[in-house]
This record gives C-alpha cells, sequence and structure tokens, in this order.
C-alpha cells in the first residue's frame, strides 16, 4: 500500500517539476552556468570547483537542446528522483508513514520545485545530501564498510556540486562521536576512519596561505552583507513557515534518541557554521538547500506523533489535520509560483522578444547583466549600464559622437533597486527614452519586473 501511495506522490512531484519547465525565462545564474557548461572541456573542467552540475547540464543540452526545456531536462529529472529517495531516508529512520509524508512535503515544496527547475546545482546537492546523510546513518547502525564507502561516494559528490557543502563533515562526525560513546567497537572505528580520512588532507591544505587567501579573496568577501537573520529567514521561507514551526516541535513530540539527534546534526551544524562565516564570507541561505530534507523529516515526525497521540485519546482520525493543513499551505504556495511569480524568474526572455520584434542592425542594449544580451540577443550589442551610472555626461557624449543610435534599456528593477538606489540612472533614462514594454513579475517579496525602454 505504502508503494502505491508513494506511486502517487512522485507522479504528482513530476506533473509538477515538467509543468512550464520550458516556458520560464533564464535568470542570469543559469545563463552563465549553461554559457559555461556548452565551453566544458577536457582542460577546462580541472578548474571548475563543482564540475557535477556543469557535466549534467552539458550532457542535458546534448540531449535536449540549448533552451529552457532542454538545459533543465537532467536537472529536473534529479529533483524528481530525490523524492523516493526522501521517502527511503526517512523511512530508514522511522517508518514508511514518516517517510511517506516527507516526501509528500518535497514533492509539493515550491522552493524545491524552484531549484528542480534550473539548470544550476541546488538540486545535485540535495539529492546527494539525502543521499549521503541516509547511507551515513545506515551504515552506522549496521557496521557495514560498503554502505560507508557509498556515503563517501555520495558525500564526493555533493562537495562535487557544490564546495560549501562540505560542512555536512562536520555535522556528521558530531554524529559519529555520539556513536562511538555507545559503542566503539574495532569495525566502526575502522569504517570511520575510511569516511573521515579522505577529508583530512582538504583541512591541512589550509595551513598553506594560498589555500587561505583564495577562500577569503574576490566574491568570497561578505560584499552582500548576508547577515544570520538573513540566513535563517530564507531557510525558513524556502522550507515555508508552517513546516519549519512544525519540525521545531519534532524533538519535544518524540523521544529524544539518536535518531533526532541525527536529523539535528545533519540540519543544526551546518546552519550554526554559516551563520558564523557568514561574518566573513560570502554565504546565503539558499547554499544550505541540502540540510531542509531534515526539517521535512522532522515535520513528518511531529505529524506522526500528533496523530497518534490523538488516536490514543478519542480514537478518531483528527490527527490527519496536521500534514493536511501543510500540504494545503505548500500547494498555496506552488499556485503562487506558477500563476503569480512567473516561476520566480523575471521576463528576461520576453523582453528581448520585444526588442528583437522592432530591433535594427545598429541597435545597441544597455542592461546591468550583458550576458543576458549575449544569450538571448547576440546580433545586438551589449552594453553594461555601469558607464551610465559612474558618469551620465561622459555616457551622453559619447552617445552623441556616436550618431545618437538607437539605444534600448533593459531596466531590471531587482538590480537597479541595488545599484541606482536613489534612482538617478532610471531618472536619466527615463527624461531622455520612451517606455515600450512593461514586464510585471513579483516573486519572494522582491520585484522582478522590466522595464524596456527605447533612446532614438
Amino acid at each position: 500500500m505504502h508503494i502505491i501511495f508513494l506511486s502517487v506522490v512522485v507522479l504528482f512531484g513530476t506533473a509538477l517539476r515538467f509543468l512550464n519547465l520550458g516556458q520560464w525565462s533564464f535568470w542570469i545564474d543559469e545563463v552563465f552556468t549553461v554559457r559555461d557548461a556548452q565551453n566544458l572541456s577536457v582542460d577546462s573542467w580541472r578548474v571548475i570547483p563543482n564540475p557535477i552540475p556543469y557535466l549534467a547540464v552539458k550532457l542535458s543540452i546534448a540531449i535536449a537542446g540549448s533552451r529552457e526545456w532542454g538545459s533543465r531536462l537532467i536537472p529536473c529529472l534529479v529533483g524528481i528522483a530525490s523524492i523516493p529517495t526522501v521517502f527511503g531516508f526517512g523511512r530508514a529512520l522511522f517508518n514508511w508513514r514518516i517517510g511517506l509524508l516527507s516526501s509528500a512535503f518535497v514533492a509539493c515544496s515550491s522552493w524545491h520545485l524552484f531549484w528542480a527547475q534550473n539548470a544550476r546545482y541546488p538540486v545535485f546537492t540535495f539529492f546527494f545530501g539525502v543521499l549521503t546523510a541516509w547511507l551515513f546513518y545506515t551504515s552506522l547502525e549496521r557496521d557495514s564498510t560498503l554502505l560507508t564507502m557509498g556515503a563517501l561516494v555520495a558525500c564526493l559528490c555533493l562537495i562535487l556540486s557544490h564546495t560549501l557543502a562540505v560542512v555536512i563533515v562536520p555535522a556528521l562526525a558530531a554524529y559519529a562521536v555520539i556513536c562511538l560513546l555507545e559503542n566503539a567497537n574495532r569495525k566502526r572505528w575502522l569504517n570511520l576512519l575510511i569516511f573521515f580520512l579522505p577529508f583530512a588532507m582538504p583541512v591541512l591544505a589550509l595551513i598553506l596561505p594560498q589555500v587561505r587567501g583564495y577562500l577569503f579573496s574576490g566574491w568570497g568577501r561578505n560584499v552582500w552583507q548576508r547577515s544570520p537573520l538573513y540566513i535563517v529567514l530564507t531557510l525558513v521561507q524556502g522550507v515555508s513557515i508552517p513546516v519549519a514551526v512544525t519540525a521545531f516541535f519534532a524533538p519535544i513530540a518524540t523521544r529524544f534518541n539518536r535518531t533526532t539527534l541525527f536529523l539535528l546534526c545533519y540540519a543544526g551544524i551546518p546552519l550554526i557554521l554559516f551563520l558564523i562565516a557568514s561574518q566573513l564570507q560570502n554565504v546565503a541561505g539558499y547554499y544550505l538547500f541540502w540540510t531542509i530534507p531534515a526539517y521535512f523529516i522532522l515535520a513528518g515526525v511531529t505529524c506522526e506523533r500528533v496523530r497518534e497521540a490523538i488516536e490514543m485519546k478519542s480514537g478518531r482520525t483528527l490527527g490527519i489535520l496536521v500534514p493536511c493543513v501543510l500540504l494545503v499551505t505548500l500547494l498555496s504556495q506552488d499556485y503562487l509560483y506558477f500563476k503569480i511569480e512567473n516561476g520566480g524568474r523575471p521576463k528576461w526572455r520576453e523582453a528581448f522578444e520585444v526588442i528583437e520584434a522592432e530591433k535594427k542592425p545598429t541597435d545597441k542594449v544597455v542592461l546591468s547583466e550583458p550576458e543576458m544580451g549575449r544569450h538571448y540577443l547576440p546580433e545586438l550589442t551589449p552594453i553594461y549600464i555601469g558607464g551610465l551610472l559612474e558618469d551620465s555626461e561622459a555616457f551622453e557624449r559619447e552617445w552623441e559622437t556616436s550618431g545618437r543610435q538607437r539605444l534600448w534599456f533593459l531596466v531590471d528593477v531587482a538590480s537597479f533597486n541595488v545599484f541606482d538606489a536613489d534612482a538617478r540612472v532610471r531618472t536619466w533614462i527615463r527624461q531622455r527614452g520612451h517606455i515600450v514594454k512593461t514586464l510585471p513579475a513579483f516573486s519572494r517579496a522582491k520585484d522582478r519586473t522590466i522595464h524596456v525602454y527605447l533612446l532614438e
């Protein structure tokens, strides 16, 4: 029976993830990934710290083409595969009912849906994060060397999907210490050495000043000022407030055993390390996307314990109301995702289609992300908005000197609100050009609208 239920959940999750897969426009990080994946070669892959997503996107493009649907095909399939994987993880930790609830939460999660419809790395970290945690936990339960090696391979794939996911290692080490305090037999020690020794050399490499300089240079500095509160709120918003609150009560609602401790290590230690690192490094809440299976499973634990308590006292099935509320909340977010939020993306492709319909060969496009122009409209010269931002008078003189060629301006509100907070550049554009099209999009409490202007 639980296989039937799981099949329904997976089919529903599959339908959601293929819905509008090719309709959503690329956003800037996707364009960078697609570009780098297409240029990936035997020589270049060695310098990429997280090659697995790029190899997957390159293969996806080879199979289904370089447009949105084709580039996202394999990430989408990996996202679908993660649904039954969470079921197996939850069942191994507790029982099939908690596993089924957890997989249903994943299937209905708009955050997981967003990343599964992205030609990016997060869905790979989610999948390999679940595999690593599942295999590592089971290997300690059975003292299995084969499962330990499987957990090691999955963990390496996780780190090769996103380097900062290496914070799972101290989380697993903390749980390993707990297990050793209970039973420190020789085989367990051997298995733990097999798993943790490969990570010793990279840690020792921190002694080298070149390695430390690389980690704390360039974009790695906290230039975006992502505060600890911002990171926590990103996680809570992504998981959803009802699921996060329900998960919070799991340690209270259930016995505080090793299974619960494992999930707390899996979710809590990486979060704590990120909160500390946020004072030095540019880290974001979505980098911890691979830890959210723990929140969904903990929420499933609370739902199961509430159901058991209610049925024990009254014999009624009112306990199903709690998971129903959580699922309705997640489905309402899916509705917003598809009907209101445009899949969480600005309408870049639609904006370039507006330009393409009226462009002339000598036109140029001024925008905050020139790579978007090179991808969607390579026949027109893209110009970075930085010249206008730094010196509007020099920009205007250069335009006059060039014979007043037609300039298209793509004003993406989310970016302009950051570097043009006083609206000085936008005022300059409005005064000299006229608006051609407005493409509204609002998602995750941010205005992602794009205005298309023409200066001629």
